[in-house]
């Protein structure tokens, strides 16, 4: 991770994926931020271990990102009145769908997101608390999440590998990255988990409300 992941922050993102292009975009932007996190990643799984494992073992059901959105809402966004979809950092999907149009102030809609996204779904929690308590991201976060990413591309690769070529061997070794690919995530996770945690209780007082992501703005006369 340290000699293949840069801790510099990305310069651009190489993606015509629009959703991931808005969600990247968005992290990049927070690097200049004046504010740092309470408990950054990189030390969460000795400073707050019971959090952290608590965190990966219910990542992968959805309870850790329903209860970080749920959390983030309720004490900086307004509370779930103010739930979107992706809280709007996704931009158009395909076939013209728009993800913040969709289930506004929806317990269930959260349920749905965490559970279906759980991954996802805890990273936008992560990234709404960035952007209303103006915090930045550690160096090492960079290089977590750019390990985990690649560690699942090169899993999806391999298990493509496998199934073209009916390899067993290559199989097998498909079957090994996906757990390691797996088990990082998970670890990544509860990392983030932790350190929305640490936040909470470090930030009381809630700053100005912001209900969702980025939005454009529109000239009017």
């Amino acid at each position: 991770m340290a000699c293949m992941c840069p801790g510099e922050k990305p310069t651009e993102v190489k993606t015509k994926n629009k959703s991931k292009a808005g969600l990247s975009n968005a992290l990049i932007g927070m690097d200049g931020n004046p504010n740092e996190f309470a408990l950054p990643m990189k030390e969460a799984p000795c400073k707050s271990c019971p959090c952290c494992c608590a965190s990966l073992l219910c990542a992968p059901c959805g309870c850790t990102a329903c209860w970080a959105r749920k959390a983030v809402l309720e004490q900086f966004g307004g509370g779930m009145d103010n739930y979107r979809c992706c809280q709007g950092y996704v931009g158009t999907c395909c076939c013209c769908i728009h993800p913040a149009e969709y289930c506004e102030g929806s317990a269930v809609g959260l349920y749905i997101e965490g559970c279906c996204f759980p991954i996802f779904s805890l990273s936008i929690a992560r990234l709404h608390m960035m952007q209303i308590l103006n915090l930045r991201p550690d160096p090492c976060d960079y290089q977590l999440i750019q390990c985990s990413n690649f560690l699942q591309c090169l899993s999806c690769i391999c298990d493509l590998a496998a199934c073209i070529t009916r390899n067993e061997q290559l199989h097998q070794l498909a079957e090994v990255v996906d757990c390691i690919a797996d088990c990082v995530t998970l670890s990544v996770a509860g990392c983030m988990g932790a350190q929305v945690k640490a936040q909470l209780n470090a930030s009381p007082q809630a700053p100005p409300v912001i209900a969702g992501g980025p939005v454009p703005a529109v000239m009017e006369r």
